[in-house]
């Protein structure tokens, strides 16, 4: 019987032992190693005082208790330690952000952001094969209060001096055997473009900080039902969104927001919007088929005298495609969108289309490295000379290129990436230019610094392309940030 009973000892304190190296928990495994040391000493005098009784059953007996309580500490400790380590399905990141203005701005020269975030994600899949996914992040900028608040708008305090915000929060799950479903808040992208966006139209973007993060990144998530029927190598997609809501951009006051005015009010809506793609996947290439009746997320400014100025969202009709064939180091990638619908500020009786067409080539021929080029031209249709306004000009074609160039370092632990994007048919209509560099300091540990350059069009007299902007890049050119980050996840 004490044979069985030390054996079981001997094997709970190995498990012990390896579990908990393999989640680094070093203080617990010393406590582990005296409990295994007190283990072999009960032993040794258990073998030299047993001829000491008569009657062996009543010494084994003794020890025998002495032993249950030796795995009842084993036990208590384990599973205190457990809870210790996480809690299943929980992850996050907490990150210290800082940025500097490197030309002199009124109330934003210097120190521009000290800002201190955390990122919590939880997800779990459940034995029925359902899976719950939820995340939410909150920051909070100091340099608000470091500053003199006089010198701040309302807006912009209220808006980027705190916030906390839900992002993912779905569940998903297998309804058939080629039916799946994902209820909830949810990304979801249509093209391949990385740093232009023609397709991808479903969920709005934090544009609040342009140019300082991907589109990847700053995707933010809506409402919505989406289904996936499978048919051989087809997937049929349909989606149902139940949220109406659009791109954040910056807030009046702030150092991205280009005019001396405050933005109108943005005009609130209800109702379901639908979309569908329609996509498939063979040996070497890829093609996608995307419908879409949603608002227009730039929207247009109404001005009317019983609700004033107000921005506006009209529902636009997109029909779209995409196409990306591979080729041993080479992708190839194409977007087609055609807009119909389209409402602008100085012709709001007016409805355009708008043909928007994306050309690209990735190539990842050298080891460690990715370059990218994508270029893109947008045409109006119906075009009206009157949208040549002088305040806000929207030229019928316009150009927009993107290249992009990404290595990796030290067995990928320093990663750098350059992305400059231009616009006009001659790169001379303003744009970005930026780099980063981000190196993993440790397990969970990394760090990342970058530079952003804004450039101003070189157009005399004319605005930077796009549809409503006025002068944006030349308004911003004088914004360029050295920018730096510190995170931990766990």
């Amino acid at each position: 019987m004490r044979k069985v009973k030390l054996a079981l000892i001997v094997s709970v304190s190995i498990a012990t032992s390896i579990a908990l190296q393999a989640n680094d928990s070093y203080s617990f495994e010393e406590e582990i190693s005296k409990i295994s040391k007190s283990l072999e000493s009960e032993f040794v005098k258990y073998e030299n005082k047993k001829d000491m009784f008569e009657d062996t059953n009543d010494f084994e007996e003794g020890f025998d208790d002495e032993v249950e309580e030796l795995v009842e500490e084993i036990t208590s400790k384990e599973e205190e330690e457990s809870l210790l380590i996480s809690i299943p399905g929980l992850s996050g990141k907490i990150t210290q952000q800082a940025s500097y203005s490197l030309r002199k701005k009124e109330h934003h020269d210097g120190l521009t952001s000290l800002r201190s975030s955390i990122f919590l994600d939880y997800e779990n899949k459940f034995e029925s094969g359902l899976r719950f996914k939820v995340n939410a992040k909150t920051y909070y900028d100091s340099i608000y209060s470091i500053k003199k608040e006089e010198v701040f708008t309302k807006e912009e305090k209220d808006v980027l001096g705190s916030e906390v915000r839900l992002y993912d929060a779905y569940v998903e799950g297998q309804i058939t055997d080629n039916l799946d479903v994902k209820f909830g808040r949810q990304v979801v992208v249509w093209g391949r473009s990385d740093t232009i966006r023609v397709t991808d139209v479903i969920n709005p973007i934090d544009n609040r900080n342009p140019g300082m993060t991907d589109i990847e990144d700053i995707r933010i998530p809506l409402t919505m039902v989406k289904l996936d029927y499978f048919i051989g190598d087809w997937r049929i997609t349909p989606i149902a969104i139940l949220e109406q809501s659009f791109s954040l951009n910056p807030p009046y006051g702030s150092n991205f927001y280009p005019f001396e005015m405050n933005s109108p009010k943005e005009k609130e809506y209800k109702g379901v919007s639908p979309a569908l793609s329609v996509g498939a996947e063979f040996n070497g290439w890829d093609i996608n088929f995307y419908a879409s009746r949603l608002r227009d997320d730039e929207g247009h400014i109404n001005i009317d005298f019983e609700e004033g100025m107000t921005k506006k969202h009209n529902e636009v009709n997109m029909l779209g495609t995409a196409i990306n064939v591979l080729s041993g180091s080479w992708l190839f990638k194409t977007e087609f969108a055609y807009k119909d619908g389209l409402k602008y500020t100085w012709t709001k009786d007016k409805d355009f289309s708008r043909t928007d067409l994306l050309l690209g080539v990735e190539y990842n021929g050298i080891s460690d490295t990715t370059i990218n080029y994508d270029v893109v031209t947008r045409k109006i249709g119906g075009y009206d000379e009157s949208l040549m306004n002088p305040y806000f000009p929207i030229e019928e074609t316009t150009y927009q290129h993107a290249l992009r160039i990404g290595s990796s370092f030290l067995n990928s632990e320093l990663k750098v990436d350059y992305v400059i994007s231009m616009n006009g048919k001659s790169l001379n209509e303003g744009g970005f230019q930026r780099a980063t560099m981000k190196y993993e300091i440790a397990d969970g540990i990394n760090a990342n610094l970058g530079v952003v350059d804004y450039i101003g069009t070189k157009k005399t007299g004319e605005m930077a392309s796009g549809a409503g902007s006025m002068s944006l890049f030349n308004e911003i050119k004088d914004n360029d940030m050295v920018f730096m980050d510190i995170s931990y996840s766990f």
